[in-house]
């Protein structure tokens, strides 16, 4: 729900044709009705702003419905007679049950139970048999998936828009917190995968706090498979894990997945670019690439420049959020310095550890960052200039 700005008004002080008329050239005092116009423009200014900051207080004050819906799709392992015999044999079904686990972690938490569960059982949560008939209603689910997939409405219904903004971002820091987690094998990815449900399940039982779902049952219905462990969160595992027979399809997120990634592919390619164009930070990112990927640095600044561009070219294309955030670093041509003093051995970088200190063992700072900010102290300046010469007679 969108509320678009009205036009602010405009106050101002215009002198009438006649009086323009009566001036002369020998005028040499302003006139004063002149000056008044020059002070009061700031006032108009700061009106406009304030009533531009009172709509958009109170946009974010209304209520907003967050339109959603999530389809459970089949896996699709057809058998090898099933592909002969597709024609005639009926369409393939299978079911959602229920689950202990997720029955005992909905159920769990009284007040959402208190809020959603009353239309569902037709009790009140005063009722003495109000609990029981939830956990029947939970140890009863029965959820037909067929061939086309079954989507759920998970529309919520906000009392105030800024609550939306709260939980959006918070989603946010859960999937890029998510996409963050090692994943170099099932293990790894499996432990992702749980810590990403058990964050994704804690903020939606929050949500009945600040408004409520369009579709209670449907909801429902997708935070069971949420904790529903034959419902793959991640497509990387439906190949590895025999006992997955679904998987979640976001259309919304995928389709915003996509765009965000396509604006950073060419992100990536004008930065790409911008890179060709200034030898300095093309040698500052391509240290970074070559240490992101456990590269030896003064090896591969040693090849020759056209490989160097392929390079970063495939790393652009193949990782261009990565080359991005590479890129935007305010202290990357500083970080290429500290980094071109260890692959020299000037600096050490603890085998163990992210320690960097001098060859004397001085400490320089506990990791890159804190590194970067000695750099950046007065104190050490004629230190780091015996460091940039060192690099500058080589």
């Amino acid at each position: 729900m969108q509320n678009s700005s009205d036009s602010g008004m405009t106050f101002g002080f215009n002198k009438p044709n006649t009086e323009i008329n009566k001036q002369t050239i020998e005028d040499s005092v302003q006139s004063p009705v002149e000056v008044v116009n020059t002070i009061q423009q700031p006032t108009t200014s700061k009106i406009d702003i304030e009533k531009g900051a009172d709509r958009e207080d109170l946009s974010e004050n209304q209520p907003y419905t967050d339109v959603r819906s999530i389809t459970i799709m089949l896996v699709k392992n057809t058998s090898l007679y099933r592909k002969v015999n597709d024609k005639v044999l009926p369409k393939r079904i299978d079911y959602i049950g229920s689950c202990f686990n997720s029955s005992k972690v909905i159920s769990a938490n009284q007040e959402e139970v208190n809020a959603y569960f009353p239309n569902l059982v037709g009790l009140s949560p005063n009722d003495p048999s109000f609990m029981l008939r939830v956990k029947q209603y939970l140890n009863n689910i029965r959820i037909p998936v067929d061939e086309l997939g079954k989507t759920f409405d998970i529309s919520f219904y906000y009392y105030h828009k800024k609550d939306y903004y709260k939980f959006k971002a918070k989603e946010e820091a859960i999937e890029e917190t998510y996409q963050k987690a090692p994943r170099r094998g099932d293990v790894e990815i499996k432990a992702a995968i749980k810590a990403k449900v058990n964050a994704l399940n804690l903020l939606e039982s929050q949500k009945h706090k600040v408004g409520y779902p369009i579709n209670v049952e449907d909801y429902l219905m997708y935070r069971h498979c949420l904790l529903y462990h034959s419902v793959a969160k991640d497509m990387s595992i439906i190949n590895s894990d025999t006992s997955i027979r679904f998987y979640f399809k976001d259309d919304k997120k995928e389709a915003d997945k996509l765009r965000k990634y396509r604006l950073e592919v060419n992100k990536a390619k004008s930065n790409y670019v911008a890179c060709i164009a200034d030898s300095v930070l093309f040698e500052a990112v391509y240290i970074q690439y070559c240490v992101l990927n456990s590269l030896p640095v003064l090896t591969y600044l040693n090849r020759p420049q056209l490989d160097k561009e392929i390079d970063l070219d495939k790393f652009s294309s193949n990782e261009p959020v990565k080359f991005n955030k590479i890129v935007y670093n305010k202290d990357i041509k500083l970080m290429a310095v500290i980094e071109k003093l260890i692959a020299r051995g000037e600096l050490v970088r603890s085998q163990y550890s992210q320690n960097i200190t001098t060859t004397d063992g001085e400490l320089i700072g506990a990791n890159t960052g804190e590194a970067i900010a000695w750099f950046k102290d007065p104190k050490n300046a004629s230190m780091v200039a015996a460091y940039n010469h060192k690099l500058n007679l080589i």
